[in-house]
């Protein structure tokens, strides 16, 4: 290799890490000031960030779930992983932090792609196109700004297994496979994807291929079979689908709109590469159809964190596609032409056709918006720690740290030393996710002779309960 050539590598390895290093700061910018716009909610964000608080300070995982109640987070998923975060609070108590996380861990998952497309096509500007096209992904930005989910953190160990099997590290791959099925407990279908990817690229690699698969079905059984009705008391609520809604699978793909949509933008945002890639079709494939059925449409979208580990499958999809090309001979010469017009195309659906979310990154308006919420925040204040609240969803999320429930007509049921309410018009309907009737519950703290009001604007009040000293 030249010296010309190695300095264009090092110039290319240095694009490639500022880019990471600009998603990972805009990623974590942009959650930041949702967070203090009380645009982060309980659900599902204070779950995740109750649970890991509480092992870090050797605590029981107890959440408040709709679905199981009071509970330990595991009655809902199977989700161990998520501890790898626990740490974090030895050195701070902000729930910031878990924000922060989440976009390093994407952030990092981006070098561990171009360091996987580097090893797969030996060529580091193709790897640095296809890298744009991950973290330019809309599918992967929502995640980010979706409040802290368990997917969305599990690209970076999911990424490191494919690096592993590449790198043909196998104490690594098995490392880091089991910390990816940790991450929840559906993601077992994943790992047997990855085994069927390792039977189809790695020859020597079989029998790890036939264990992977097996260690994730017994990953999958034992989770939801045991570990989660052990905990729940004898449910597994996500298994209520009717044999009917698993039907045809082409028809589930394909039946909607929405789903149209969101699988032509997905694979417009990698050039349809990935469809050249018949070692991700499998994964490709069970990540679509298991977000299709039909049961919960919020899945089906580019939005939320669902689209988190269709980017990992789509961008390694892509570098297979490349080398598929590269073996044409007519097309070779092309293959630098068609890294910009990745990139270009990348960049295009971001701006304007997509709207990424990163946009709000450089949009002064968003962090003026911010400074609209200091009513809230003297709202928050009037709550000592220690103390037990009932709130609705955006304000519960920053008592995560103490005794909290969701805000209910029955409040009494869970006797909170405080209940706080936020009638403003025009809120996020999803401040009163679980909440039917709020002006009900305001009417009848109003009546409630163990209550008293100790702050009010025209629309916020907090209610103390007598008995507090």
């Amino acid at each position: 290799m030249n010296i010309q050539k190695v300095i264009d590598n090092q110039i290319i390895n240095a694009m490639a890490y500022i880019v990471c290093v600009l998603f990972i700061t805009a990623g974590s910018f942009v959650s930041l000031n949702r967070f203090w716009q009380y645009e982060v909610f309980y659900y599902d964000f204070g779950i995740f960030d109750q649970a890991i608080w509480s092992v870090a300070h050797f605590k029981a995982p107890i959440i408040d779930h709709l679905a199981v109640g009071r509970n330990w987070i595991f009655a809902d998923h199977f989700n161990p992983s998520i501890f790898i975060f626990s740490p974090l609070y030895w050195f701070t108590d902000k729930s910031e932090i878990l924000l922060i996380a989440q976009s390093i861990f994407v952030g990092l998952s981006g070098i561990v792609l171009y360091s996987i497309g580097n090893k797969i096509l030996k060529n580091f500007s193709l790897s640095l196109s296809v890298l744009v096209c991950y973290l330019f992904f809309i599918g992967l930005q929502n995640a980010i700004i979706s409040d802290f989910h368990e997917v969305t953190v599990s690209v970076l160990p999911l990424m490191l297994t494919f690096w592993a099997v590449l790198a043909n590290k196998k104490i690594l791959y098995f490392l880091f496979l089991i910390i990816t099925l940790g991450f929840k407990e559906s993601i077992f279908v994943v790992g047997i994807g990855i085994g069927l990817y390792i039977f189809l690229t790695k020859k020597e690699w079989k029998r790890i291929s036939v264990i992977t698969i097996v260690i994730s079905l017994l990953w999958g059984i034992i989770s939801i079979k045991f570990i989660i009705p052990y905990f729940s008391g004898g449910i597994y609520q996500y298994l209520s689908l009717s044999h009917s809604e698993f039907g045809n699978p082409f028809i589930i793909l394909f039946d909607s709109t929405i789903k149209r949509r969101t699988l032509f933008y997905s694979f417009l945002s990698f050039g349809f590469l990935p469809l050249l890639s018949p070692q991700l079709w499998f994964l490709l494939f069970q990540d679509f159809y298991t977000r299709f059925v039909p049961y919960a449409q919020t899945r089906w979208y580019l939005g939320l964190h669902y689209n988190a580990q269709s980017a990992v499958f789509f961008g390694i999809g892509s570098f297979y596609g490349i080398l598929f090309l590269n073996k044409i001979q007519y097309v070779r010469q092309f293959l630098p032409l068609l890294g910009i017009i990745l990139i270009i195309n990348a960049v295009f659906l971001y701006r304007f056709i997509l709207h990424g979310p990163f946009g709000l990154f450089y949009n002064p308006a968003f962090y003026k918006h911010t400074r609209d919420f200091t009513f809230l925040d003297e709202l928050i204040k009037k709550v000592p720690k220690n103390s037990s609240v009932m709130t609705q969803n955006n304000l519960a999320v920053r008592f995560t740290h103490q005794n909290i429930a969701m805000l209910q007509y029955n409040y009494s049921s869970f006797n909170p030393d405080y209940v706080l309410i936020d009638l403003r018009k025009g809120q996020n309907p999803n401040n009163f996710f679980t909440i039917h009737n709020i002006k009900g519950i305001f009417e009848r703290l109003r009546a409630d002779k163990n209550y008293h009001l100790i702050y009010s604007t025209n629309e916020q009040y907090v209610y103390k309960h007598i008995n507090i000293i």
